[in-house]
Order: C-alpha cells, then sequence, then structure tokens
C-alpha cells in the first residue's frame, strides 16, 4: 500500500484535474460565447445585406417594367390618335399606304415591337407591319388572319375610348400555332374611335425578349436567382429554360412546385420578403388585378381592369441557404478554427496554474503537517532524552557503580592481606570487575553513538549492526550491501545508520517475523536503503505515521532533503524505503567506508 503521507501531483491527480476544470470551463464557456456571438452577429448582417439586395433588384426590375410599359402605352395611345389613321378610316385615297408607311418606320425606329396591326369591328386584321429582325415589312393582304376569337380582341373593344388593354407576357401564337422559336410577347391594344363610334382595334405586339434582356442586364451581378412569373406562378423567366412557359408549353413545372410551401405567402403578400429553410425570397406583383387567358389548364384571376388588361407579373428573386449562409459558415470555420487554438492555450494556462496551485497547497499542507510532526518529534524527543538520561543513571549506578564498588573493595582487601595466594586471588578478582566495566561501558557507548561509524564506516558499521542482531534476536537477516566508492558526509552516515536500527527494532518488537532483507546502495550520489520483513504487518491507517518510531525515521530522512516511504498491509509484511541526497547542504563532515 502507499505511504499514506505521499501525494501525487501529476496532470492526472484529483487536485490538479478539479482545480484544471475550475479554471478551464468557464474560460472555454466564455470564449466559445464570443464565438457563437460574433458568428450569429455576421449572419445577421449578412442576412439583412442579402435582404436589401434582393429588395433592391425587385424594385429595379419592377421600375423597368414599369418604364417599358408607360413607354409602349405611349406610342400606342399617338398611334391611335393620328390623323392618318383617322384618314384611312374616312376613306381617304392612299391613306392605307400613308398609314403602313407610318408603322414601318415606327417598327424599325423603336425596334420594339414585332408586329403593329389595325383590326376591324370584326377583328379581321386590316394593316399588319412585322418587324422581321430589323427589316420592317407589310404582310400582303391575303396573309391576314382573322383574330375575332383572341381573348385581347374581345377585350380590348370592351374597353371605353382612350383606355389600353396589357396582355399577358406569353408566346407569340400564328394560326393557332405556338411560334418557333419562342417569341414572347405583351400585347398592348386601345379601341379605334371615329365620331364616337368603334371602328376598330389597334394592337402593338411588343418583343417580350427585350424586356427579359433587360432584367437579365439589371441582375448579372446578383448573388442569387432573378425570376419572373405570372400570376398562376409558372416561370416566364426561370431557373432554366425547361421550366419556362409550362402554361402554353404543357408542363406543370412552376414556382410552387419546387417551392409549395412559400407559393401562398408569396401569392398573397406584395411587395414582401420570406426567409424559409429553402433560403430568401424577396417579391413583388405588379397588375394583380389581371386575368388570365381562358385555357383549360390555368386558374382564372380575378375581373380585368379596363385599363390593365390581364397582365399580372410577379418579379421574385431567390438566395440559396449555401449562398446566403456561406460567408458566415466560413467566418464561423475560422472562428472555430481560431477557438481550437485559444482552448489548447487555455488549457495549458490552466493546467499550469492548477498544477502551480495544487503544489503550493501541497507545500503549504506539507509545512503544517512537517510542523505538527516536528512538535511531536520534540514531545518524543524530550520524552526520549529523559528515558535515556534514567536508563543512563540507572546503569551507571546500579550496574557500573556496583562493578566499581566491587572492584574498590577487592584492591583495597587485596592491598590490606598479606598472604599472596589471597592477594592473588582479590587482584583476579578486581580484573574480572574490570573487564565487565569495560563492556558496560563499551554498551553504553553505543548505545549512545556507535563508534564503529566512525573508525570503520556506514558498510563495516551496518555489517556488525545485523550480526549483533541476529545474535540478540534470532532473527536471520538478508544483506544486500553494494557502495560504489563515494564519501559519505558523517551526518548522512549517522542518520541511515539509526534509521536501519529503528526499523529492524521495530521488526524485533512487532513483525514476528524469521527473517529481514536489508537492502543498502550508494550509487549516483544517493544512499538508497530498503528493509524488508514478511512478518504480521499492520494497516497503516492505524499508526498514521507517529508510531514505531516512524515520525522519527520520516523526519531524520526529510531534515536531508530525503524520501521517506512506508508500505504496509496486515498480514503480508512491512517495508522501509529511504533515500538521502550525498550532495546536501548541510553535511559538512565526509566519511569514506
Amino acid at each position: 500500500m502507499a505511504d499514506s503521507h505521499s501525494h501525487s501531483l501529476s496532470f492526472f491527480s484529483r487536485p490538479v484535474l478539479c482545480r484544471l476544470l475550475a479554471i478551464f470551463l468557464p474560460a472555454a464557456l466564455l470564449t466559445g460565447g464570443i464565438v457563437l456571438a460574433l458568428y450569429y452577429q455576421d449572419l445577421t448582417k449578412e442576412h439583412s445585406l442579402y435582404g436589401q439586395s434582393g429588395a433592391h433588384l425587385v424594385n429595379l426590375q419592377t421600375d423597368i417594367i414599369n418604364s417599358e410599359v408607360d413607354t409602349v402605352r405611349s406610342d400606342l395611345l399617338y398611334l391611335a390618335d393620328q390623323a392618318v389613321l383617322r384618314n384611312y378610316l374616312s376613306g381617304v385615297a392612299r391613306s392605307k399606304h400613308e398609314l403602313e408607311e407610318e408603322y414601318m418606320l415606327l417598327c424599325g425606329q423603336r425596334g420594339l415591337y414585332d408586329q403593329i396591326r389595325y383590326l376591324d369591328a370584326t377583328g379581321q386584321e386590316r394593316i399588319r407591319v412585322n418587324y422581321n429582325d430589323g427589316k420592317p415589312a407589310v404582310v400582303p393582304e391575303q396573309e391576314l388572319q382573322s383574330k375575332a376569337n383572341r381573348y385581347y380582341f374581345k377585350q380590348t373593344l370592351s374597353l371605353d375610348p382612350g383606355a389600353v388593354f396589357v396582355s399577358p407576357l406569353d408566346l407569340n401564337v400564328e394560326h393557332d400555332q405556338i411560334e418557333r422559336p419562342l417569341k414572347p410577347v405583351i400585347r398592348f391594344a386601345t379601341p379605334v374611335v371615329l365620331n364616337k363610334n368603334k371602328q376598330g382595334v389597334l394592337v402593338l405586339n411588343y418583343l417580350g425578349q427585350l424586356l427579359i434582356q433587360k432584367l437579365d442586364g439589371v441582375s448579372g451581378g446578383f448573388h442569387g436567382e432573378s425570376w419572373l412569373l405570372n400570376r398562376d406562378g409558372y416561370f416566364l423567366r426561370g431557373p432554366s429554360p425547361q421550366d419556362e412557359w409550362g402554361f402554353m408549353l404543357d408542363h406543370e413545372r412552376g414556382f410552387a412546385t419546387y417551392y409549395p410551401d412559400e407559393w401562398p405567402t408569396l401569392l398573397r403578400s406584395s411587395p414582401g420578403q420570406m426567409e424559409t429553410a429553402h433560403g430568401l425570397f424577396s417579391f413583388r406583383t405588379i397588375f394583380p388585378r389581371g386575368q388570365a387567358p381562358a385555357k383549360p389548364h390555368v386558374k382564372m384571376a380575378e375581373k380585368a381592369d379596363p385599363d390593365l388588361g390581364d397582365a399580372g407579373l410577379i418579379v421574385a428573386t431567390h438566395i440559396s441557404p449555401s449562398v446566403l449562409n456561406g460567408r458566415a459558415n466560413m467566418l464561423f470555420l475560422r472562428l472555430l478554427l481560431l477557438w481550437g487554438v485559444v482552448l489548447f492555450l487555455l488549457l495549458i494556462l490552466a493546467w499550469y496554474l492548477a498544477k502551480t496551485g495544487a503544489v503550493r497547497r501541497h507545500q503549504e499542507r506539507h509545512l503544517a503537517e512537517s510542523e505538527v510532526r516536528l512538535r511531536t518529534l520534540s514531545t518524543q524527543l524530550i520524552t526520549a532524552q529523559e528515558d535515556e538520561r534514567r536508563r543512563l543513571s540507572r546503569d551507571l549506578h546500579d550496574e557500573l557503580g556496583q562493578v566499581v564498588t566491587a572492584v574498590t573493595l577487592d584492591l583495597q582487601r587485596a592491598a590490606q592481606t598479606t598472604e599472596s595466594t589471597k592477594k592473588d586471588g582479590l587482584i583476579h578478582m578486581a580484573l574480572l570487575g574490570a573487564n565487565c566495566l569495560l563492556d558496560k561501558i563499551h554498551e553504553i557507548s553505543l548505545r549512545i553513538r556507535p563508534t564503529v561509524l566512525d573508525d570503520l564506516g556506514l558498510k563495516d558499521a551496518v555489517q556488525s549492526l545485523l550480526s549483533d542482531y541476529e545474535r540478540r534476536t534470532g532473527i536471520t537477516s538478508q544483506a544486500d550491501l553494494h557502495f560504489d566508492g563515494s564519501e559519505i558526509p558523517a551526518s548522512v552516515s549517522e542518520n541511515v545508520f539509526r534509521i536501519l536500527q529503528e526499523a529492524l527494532t521495530n521488526v524485533a518488537k512487532h513483525a514476528r517475523a524469521q527473517e529481514v532483507s536489508v537492502k543498502l546502495q550508494v550509487s549516483d550520489g544517493r544512499v538508497s536503503l530498503n528493509v524488508r520483513d514478511g512478518g504480521a504487518g499492520f494497516a497503516p491507517e492505524q499508526v498514521n505515521g507517529k508510531g514505531l518510531g516512524l515520525l522519527g525515521m520520516r523526519e531524520r530522512a526529510e531534515l536531508l532533503n530525503g524520501e521517506f516511504h512506508m508500505r504496509a498491509e496486515a498480514g503480508k509484511g512491512t517495508e522501509i524505503e529511504v533515500s538521502i541526497p550525498l550532495g546536501n547542504p548541510k553535511n559538512q563532515e565526509p566519511n569514506s567506508n
């Protein structure tokens, strides 16, 4: 068992770990909180900036659409009020040719209109100019078509004079077939009135691709996606060309296909912005009161406004979570790396503080214990000194005094007698008494200080002690003595010898052992002593280091900056280990072996 007075202050010792956690955990939580606060602050800032960017782009694209619509409306109303058109309706000669020339000139200069058409009150095209990719041309009369069943003609003819019908942005249809390649158009139409009577309808087919290109131009630097939807959520400008024009190309891919949970909010709130698990959406509805064309697979919207017609559009932007959180997540990773470095440094600092604190408290406890042991030892030494004095006084008075008295009487009687035989006998008795006196003096002096240490050195003194110990106690000793030739200071030799004496005395008194093992080694500048027996042993907690001479042995070792350890277990014997350095500054008088 480990000595009850030994304390382990390694990294994994309980005192160090407890203090380490007490210092490290609050610091780790504090720095972790700072990291999270910085991350969420940056994340909130990034979301706010992206939200402003999305809202700005939506407003900018809305302004572009409104500006284009206003431009076309102005052109349409100007054309509807031209004198040349009134002349044509009044039957003035050559006015039709002049009107066609006017439409060709406008179509070429503007570059905005795929077609400029005049339809009579029956829906029949009477004049039509096609843009032809920058080469305007009048369509021959035999190729003109009837648009009587087209929704824009019917709704425009029902408008009041001066009102403008704006159609949805859809694909151009010729001869009941969608024109290929796809040509997005918005039809602007207004009634043509002569003498307060509606004579027909004037229609401008605005090239929707121009509008889409302008929207693309302003969204080039945007960090997300920019879409244009109709009121039913179909993409007019979408994530990919395959997703566009579903309401006319007979596929159902629209906004609600990809984002079913967000679609109701986008449809109801305008302008608006929402952030969901799919990212950040900014949106705005333009012309919300339009009516969708009557197609079987398209839901009908509200009743058309007389002036706005059927032109409901939704401008929307989308920023994905990976973009929305990307920069903040990169910052978070850097902060985590920095936090890891800080935690490592904190761990080292906390361990250092914990270690030094534990060492300081251990030293304070050790000093307190040493003080208690010193007081106890002082008391024991005083008691031992008094006992030794009493024993010496008794031995000197009783034994030596009796021997000296007997020798004196024998010598006095020998001096008084005249008989040679009796004189010789008395002198012989006096010599025997003197020899006994010398033996008693030697025994007492050995008890006080073993002169063999001064005469022969530690090794021979130990061998002499063990021989005398076997003779007196009958306990066999197994000696293992190794000396490397180093000089041993007198104080070290004396204290090691005394510790060995006390340990052997404990074995003789308490161990009930038949054999004792003694190992004494002098090497590497230290004296190491090990005394082990296989006797009765004892429980160290019952002795508490104060009995069996343990306190004196410990103090002898520690006064020389040495170490003392005792291991014992009931029924398994006792082991004493002592290690003392040879270079202690207190050691003034070396003693060779």
